[in-house]
């Protein structure tokens, strides 16, 4: 018995011993701290950065850490612009930048690494770092900055370049189309733009989107921006320095004179007592003893509109073919006096029914197919277009298959209810068609329903133009009641032989209590011809617009529950849309202002506001 313990006592000592063996050889990898988020500082600079009297042809800025240097020839980019590009390189832990041409004298310049500098582990950024020095006895400090937006939409513009020209050249105007800028930058993801190192002067201020990088406004679809007036240089508005502590010995006067911010990184060696110090050493000084600088907002408050130019000589965009029985006519500018038309005799059988777009630069044709092979078309507008084309009536599917005949194309029909089944009081049911109308027979077969009651053949329905691509239903509808159709197909007859499929709708005349309507008086600045109020969706879709001429109610009726917003257009030139500016004839953009906040409509619910909006 105490034999068999022994050997008990001894097995369960060797299973023991393999179980501990067992964990001491899985050993687990000690972690690694809290991720390094920290972005690269710059430790020594030589010459030091804001330093005067350069007279050399390399600078070196040396990191507390590895780092890499991404695409330097995109994000590294030199104020005043220089004739060649220098050489940045790097090695090890320094950036090295060797200038290939002599500096111009008694000149400041800036070196912005935008989002060059990464740390080499982390890909920590350390971003807009800007070195700037000067080939004479001072330097310049003074800045502008502010933001690049589309004029259109509002939207930031990202990597356009912004440019001054000094205000004491001559044929200044002129110089964003022949000369390279004093000063350039580029824009952040929010369209931020920032000009240091600059002179005590003003200046014309020139944004671009350079589409043949020679930095000129040379090619005509290059996007521009521009101020009428010239701008000063300020004092700027300085984001403080970062500098990390790694002791609890620093200098609270540089704090105060410098701007300097001081954050502590995460060592044991940094006392809560040290932290707060530093935090309320900051807080608590008058800002009337810090530099002027740090405070002064005017460098900031600039936004430019981005925006194309619009060629304005008249020319016929386009004139083709588009689909079987369809050619098309696009003028660059509204053309309400060209003349298209044919020579040739055309016979009864080919139909032609010619419709403008609503503002007129856009002509269609349409016609029977298979009548004609081809046809002379002459297309004049003053003594600017003066145009004769022969067409080939024969049209051709994408990848040149026509379409066989076993599969015709239907009409495509949609009709004016909103949210699918509501029709607005007092008006009638309207059928709008993609083709004019050459005939319509309505057959026995038709149904017509009103509350419970059925109706077959007594669907009515006649054009609302001479041109048939619109047909309304003459029936007297009821607010208490509810309706349906049921249209058999091949009822109407397109001009190019298409013929509808089985139309169907089930609708009600909308009531009080669906719907919400928008009121509000908008008050027209002083000096603009007329201003385009807008209702749009939340996508920016124009939905409704009414144009005003002076103070007064603005009513957007019958809206189905959602969100909507309010835009204006200021248009100065009247002609009823947003028109886009002109560097050469100097005319920026006409302004669109959008209204504070969105308006959500519910049902049954009206938005009238009280106060009014002044433009």
């Amino acid at each position: 018995m105490i034999r068999k313990l022994k050997y008990l006592i001894f097995y369960l000592a060797m299973l023991l011993t393999a179980f501990l063996a067992q964990r001491c050889a899985n050993a687990v990898a000690p972690t690694g701290g809290p991720k390094d988020d920290r972005p690269p500082v710059v430790v020594e600079a030589v010459p030091e950065n804001h330093s005067v009297n350069f007279v050399g042809k390399k600078i070196e800025i040396t990191f507390d850490e590895y780092i890499t240097l991404e695409n330097a020839n995109q994000n590294v980019l030199i104020s005043p612009p220089l004739t060649e590009k220098p050489d940045i390189k790097l090695k090890n832990k320094t950036v090295i930048v060797k200038f290939k041409e002599d500096l111009t004298p008694n000149t400041t310049y800036t070196i912005n690494f935008g989002a060059a500098i990464k740390d080499l582990h982390e890909g920590n950024p350390f971003k807009d770092y800007v070195y700037s020095f000067s080939t004479g006895s001072h330097i310049d400090t003074l800045s502008i900055a502010g933001k690049l937006l589309e004029a259109d939409d509002k939207k930031p513009v990202e990597n356009a370049y912004v440019s001054l020209y000094a205000a004491d050249h001559n044929n200044l105007d002129s110089l964003p189309l022949s000369a390279k800028p004093d000063y350039i930058t580029k824009t952040d993801k929010e369209g931020i733009f920032r000009l240091n190192g600059l002179a005590d002067k003003k200046y014309l201020i020139f944004a671009l989107k350079d589409v043949n990088s020679n930095l000129f406004f040379d090619l005509p679809n290059e996007e521009v921006a521009f101020l009428d007036t010239l701008v000063p240089a300020s004092y700027p508005w300085v984001a403080p320095t970062v500098h990390y502590l790694d002791s609890t010995t620093f200098d609270s006067t540089r704090i105060i004179n410098d701007s300097t911010l001081y954050i502590a990184v995460d060592s044991a060696e940094i006392s809560q007592d040290s932290l707060t110090f530093i935090s309320d050493s900051l807080q608590t000084v008058p800002q009337d003893t810090l530099p002027q600088r740090v405070f002064d907002q005017n460098a900031l408050n600039l936004t430019l509109y981005m925006f194309t130019e619009v060629d304005s000589t008249q020319v016929l965009l386009e004139k083709r073919l588009i689909e079987e029985g369809l050619l098309r006519f696009v003028f660059r500018h509204p053309a309400k006096d060209a003349v298209v038309m044919t020579p040739e005799m055309l016979p009864d059988t080919f139909n032609l029914v010619t419709l403008h777009s609503i503002e007129y630069d856009t002509v269609w044709w349409y016609f029977t197919p298979n009548v004609k092979d081809s046809l002379w078309v002459q297309v004049k507008y003053d003594t600017l277009i003066n145009d004769s084309t022969r067409y080939s009536l024969k049209f051709k599917e994408a990848g040149g298959n026509r379409r066989r005949k076993s599969e015709p194309k239907k009409l495509y029909v949609n009709n004016n209810l909103i949210g699918r089944s509501g029709l607005i009081p007092g008006q009638d049911l309207i059928l709008k068609f993609s083709e004019p109308i050459v005939e319509y027979q309505m057959r026995d077969s038709a149904i017509f329903k009103c509350d419970t009651t059925v109706y077959y053949g007594k669907l009515a329905f006649e054009p609302t133009n001479e041109y048939g691509i619109k047909y309304r239903l003459t029936t007297p509808f009821s607010v208490d009641s509810s309706y349906s159709f049921e249209i058999p197909d091949s009822i109407f007859f397109g001009i190019r032989g298409r013929t509808n499929e089985v139309i169907k709708a089930e609708f009600h005349v909308l009531k009080d209590d669906e719907y919400g309507n928008i009121y509000i008086t908008v008050v027209p600045p002083e000096g603009i011809r007329q201003v385009v109020v807008q209702l749009t969706d939340e996508s920016g879709k124009v939905l409704k617009e009414e144009i005003i001429t002076k103070e007064q109610e603005v009513m957007f009726e019958y809206l189905m529950p959602a969100k909507y917003k309010l835009r204006a257009i200021l248009d100065a030139d009247g002609n009823g849309k947003w028109s886009t500016g002109n560097y050469h004839w100097h005319t920026l953009p006409e302004t669109v202002i959008d209204y504070k906040d969105p308006l959500e409509i519910k049902a049954g619910w009206d938005i009238d506001l009280d106060e009014p909006w002044k433009l």
